[in-house]
């Protein structure tokens, strides 16, 4: 009797054991859930039946420290052998340069390379025939542009090509400070854009070349009544103004007393109608935070859209995300592709390296917050690891452009493109992480 009762108070024990057991259990989750709804609160959150929000800067803040963290393990861990062989690019070949025949009509030539996926094939060894076009033929007409709202000018061509002639606000050396998306447009970040989406094989930006022209020899005899009274003289060199949102008599640009450098971009064929769209990842351009740098969950809110649920439009604009990170364009508000379809095109890059020594990371939030990236731009990026990334695209420039002085980029600009490119291999390497 004394062996039953000893065995059901050891039962007993054990049972009130494996109650306070499963009580503590209990009231350690209850603390763990409540505490964490306390920290959810003090980091901006709502309920949980509301959106996820970070406050403005967090995201942007807690991806730049993982970025910069993984950022020493990129140049082991990014190497060719892991990706497919149908990825390799051939640099080289973008160097190639044919003849073409005195009868050829360049500007038929260039307008056949468009299609809905492209703007110039990826090897287009007649490309610097195009190119020594735009920056020699006539000018036989001069139109204002209200295209956006930046100055440029629409001219128009021997042989009847449309072009946009964006003038130079800034010297070389000019560093845009403040906002990402800040200043005037940069020409010649207008043609280096160009040449690296050529080395990059983005090949949907416009053929653009540097061209320097004679206001009063060039543009004024053949200019529009509009243009021509937004002219002036001012300290013994040509001005003008223009008509734009911006434009205004007191803020014009003026030559050298000699000629004016610009950007000459190639207009893109009448048959090929563009469509605009509003850029998920739009800046408020104010005060207040846009909505991708407030929800830590955007790309999900993205991806319910109709529009974006076709992965291949999410991994286009995560494309376009590390080419304006590259050359730090901040200012995509909108997009462009064509209205029969196809990728996005990288139309508009005059905000571009404003500043070498700034890396706005948050222009790869597309990046940082889908976690998705093509492999494609990836393995070239790699390719182009360890300088080579600013090596080729200087050669690049050189020879399409068949002039050196002045450098299109300087080198701190170079220089910030190499730095660029580690970060966002950093960046993808921290998505796998």
């Amino acid at each position: 009797m004394t062996i039953e009762r000893a065995g059901i108070r050891y039962k007993f024990i054990f049972l009130c054991l494996i109650l306070f057991a499963f009580a503590n259990v209990f009231l350690i989750q209850v603390l763990l859930v409540y505490e964490s709804r306390e920290n959810v609160k003090s980091e901006g959150f709502q309920d949980e039946k509301s959106e996820p929000t970070l406050k403005p800067s967090s995201t942007t803040d807690f991806s730049y420290r993982r970025i910069q963290f993984v950022s020493n393990g990129v140049d082991s861990f990014f190497k060719q052998s892991i990706f497919s062989t149908k990825h390799e690019h051939n640099f080289s070949s973008l160097l190639t340069v044919s003849p073409v025949a005195d009868e050829v009509n360049v500007w038929n030539l260039a307008s056949k390379w468009v299609s809905s996926s492209q703007i110039w094939p990826k090897e287009a060894p007649q490309l610097s025939h195009v190119v020594a076009a735009l920056k020699q033929k006539k000018i036989v007409a001069a139109d204002v542009s209200t295209k956006g709202t930046q100055l440029k000018l629409a001219l128009v061509l021997e042989g009847g090509q449309q072009v946009l002639f964006k003038p130079k606000w800034y010297d070389r050396d000019h560093v845009i400070t403040g906002n990402v998306y800040g200043g005037k447009d940069r020409h010649n970040g207008e043609v280096a854009a160009f040449h690296l989406a050529r080395l990059l094989g983005l090949n949907r930006v416009p053929i653009a070349a540097m061209r320097k022209i004679n206001l009063n020899t060039e543009i004024l005899p053949v200019a529009s009544k509009i243009l021509s009274r937004t002219f002036y003289r001012k300290d013994n060199t040509t001005c003008f103004y223009g008509v734009c949102t911006y434009c205004r008599p007191t803020d014009g640009v003026c030559d050298d007393r000699r000629s004016l450098e610009g950007a000459i971009v190639l207009w893109l064929p009448q048959a090929f109608q563009l469509v605009k769209h509003r850029h998920p990842w739009q800046r408020s351009y104010s005060s207040a935070p846009a909505k991708w740098q407030m929800h830590a969950n955007y790309c999900s809110l993205v991806k319910r859209s109709k529009k974006y649920q076709d992965e291949s439009k999410l991994l286009n604009l995560i494309e376009t995300s590390i080419f304006d990170f590259l050359i730090d364009n901040g200012d995509r508000h909108h997009y462009e592709r064509f209205a029969s379809g196809g990728p996005v095109l990288l139309i508009d890059n005059g905000k571009s390296f404003g500043n070498p020594d700034a890396d706005h990371l948050d222009i790869l939030a597309p990046l940082i917050q889908c976690c998705r990236v093509p492999e494609r731009i990836v393995s070239v990026l790699t390719q182009l690891q360890n300088g080579a990334l600013s090596s080729w695209l200087v050669k690049l420039m050189t020879t399409v452009e068949n002039d050196t002085s002045p450098p299109i980029l300087n080198l701190k600009h170079l220089q910030a493109l190499d730095r660029r490119l580690k970060l966002v291999l950093s960046a993808v390497l921290k998505t796998r992480l």
